[in-house]
């Protein structure tokens, strides 16, 4: 799709992410398991149906990125646009993804996600393994290994809300006291 003339709009925006992702993709190799599952739009009965059967479940995130980095399993962006509001069950999973140790993010446009996009692919882990070497109380030799490990965290908490260059909390579920 050519966007130069395109009105903007939450798949436009979404567009520009994946193209920005394809360009890059030399640099981060990561990117090419950057996707979409399409569990939203409008279809008809019988495909709706099929879909579901076959595991579509609302809510779930736009992008998902399924890359391990610094301290999470993997980054999810909802992308939104404009006014766009969370659904409840968009909510939901965006919360059960980061108890799952995933990266959650809604992002306001492509310049957003693009900027999420680049801190997560330069966080880095760190392990480090010291052997000590010691003799148990039967003479045995043994080796006993202590491993360290240091995970970059992203700078914005997880579960946050990036519009207009400014980081918010993501809204709590009605009912839900945990985001308050």
């Amino acid at each position: 799709m050519n966007l130069r003339y395109a009105r903007k709009s939450e798949d436009t925006e979404q567009i520009a992410v994946i193209q920005w992702a394809n360009w890059n993709s030399s640099k981060w190799p990561e990117l090419e398991m950057l996707h979409h599952c399409p569990n939203g739009g409008s279809r008809n009965k019988a495909e709706a149906v099929k879909l579901k059967q076959m595991g579509v479940v609302p809510g779930m995130p736009d992008l998902d990125l399924p890359v391990e980095k610094g301290a999470y399993h993997g980054l999810c962006i909802e992308m939104k646009y404009d006014r766009g509001t969370l659904q409840e069950n968009q909510k939901r999973k965006l919360r059960l993804l980061a108890e799952q140790g995933r990266y959650c993010a809604v992002c306001y446009g492509a310049e957003e996600a693009v900027k999420v996009l680049e801190e997560y692919l330069k966080l880095r882990r760190e392990e480090e393994v010291e052997r000590i070497y010691y003799s148990d109380k039967n003479g045995q030799e043994c080796w006993n290994l202590k491993e360290k490990t240091y995970a970059e965290t992203m700078a914005a908490p997880n579960l946050s809300v990036f519009r207009n260059g400014k980081v918010a909390p993501m809204p709590p579920e009605r009912g839900d006291s945990r985001g308050e």
